[in-house]
């Protein structure tokens, strides 16, 4: 196999567009087009990116995909580090980010082959910058569950997760995880659902669980941000008293309790229980 005119191997793992075409940078044509082996995840839709930019690609192409992955993966960093220039490209967005090439990277760190990236469009990150959510810290989860039992599970773990968290999903499946995250978390907690990102028919809808648990009929590729739970102020302790005031003065405690729970992010339910365990104890 002909190497790179300089002989000094390096893996790159390069980004393509999630819709538009137009996102496909400069950079990432000359890598391609100077590249001596090309990975992808699927050989036909990279050809098709080809024939639409109009890339003279003169390397190895092969098709790289999850069930594939770790039987590949030491041959492409072999080939590296006999000074190949190779090339990990995915069907749309990131490779590693939810795609193959996780396995590639970590063995080529491990053998000490040079690994670099051409950056680009991800769903992920620009589902997120459109949400109008926190994103200054935030979580990935990749796609919802699709056993219930699983799915319940990760949407548990949203109940006090104060970062924003990301998931892709499909249209089919969309419905039923809506109405399953609006049963466990609420159905105020917000959340952005987010189509055909960059495509013709792009659409960013920024809606309440409540609201969305009844949307049916959303198609294409979707992403879902949900708003982070509300940093807690307290523990539900530090509010007993506070609960008992607003009885003594006319609300009924289970009101009271409600609108202290909302306000400071703590369990309505803890906080029921801690005014409860400080009445007996009187």
């Amino acid at each position: 196999m002909p190497k790179g005119d300089k002989g000094e191997g390096i893996l790159t793992l390069v980004a393509s567009p999630i819709g538009n075409d137009l996102d496909f940078s400069p950079r990432a044509r000359s890598v391609i087009e100077g590249a001596d082996l090309i990975a992808a995840e699927d050989t036909r839709r990279f050809l098709a990116l080809c024939s639409r930019e109009k890339m003279s690609v003169k390397g190895k192409i092969f098709s790289y995909y999850d069930q594939v992955e770790k039987g590949k993966a030491a041959k492409i960093v072999d080939e590296v580090l006999s000074g190949a220039k190779a090339v990990l490209i995915s069907d749309a967005g990131m490779p590693v980010i939810n795609d193959p090439g996780y396995v590639v990277v970590n063995e080529a760190i491990k053998r000490g082959a040079k690994v670099t990236c051409v950056p680009g469009p991800c769903a992920a990150v620009t589902a997120l910058i459109l949400s109008g959510f926190r994103a200054d810290k935030f979580c990935f989860e990749g796609f919802v569950p699709r056993k219930e039992g699983e799915r319940k599970r990760e949407f548990e773990k949203l109940r006090s997760e104060e970062r924003t968290a990301i998931f892709y999903e499909s249209a089919k499946r969309l419905e039923g995880s809506l109405k399953g995250m609006e049963e466990i978390l609420g159905p105020n907690r917000r959340i952005c659902i987010a189509r055909e990102l960059t495509k013709e028919h792009e659409e960013v809808l920024r809606l309440t669980l409540g609201q969305a648990a009844g949307l049916k009929g959303i198609m294409g590729e979707i992403a879902l941000v949900v708003e982070g739970c509300p940093p807690r102020k307290g523990e539900a302790a530090d509010f007993v008293e506070e609960a008992e005031r607003m009885a003594r003065e006319g609300a009924r405690l289970k009101d009271a309790v409600k609108e202290i729970a909302k306000r400071e992010g703590v369990s309505a339910h803890e906080l029921y229980e801690k005014v409860q365990e400080s009445r007996r104890g009187k």
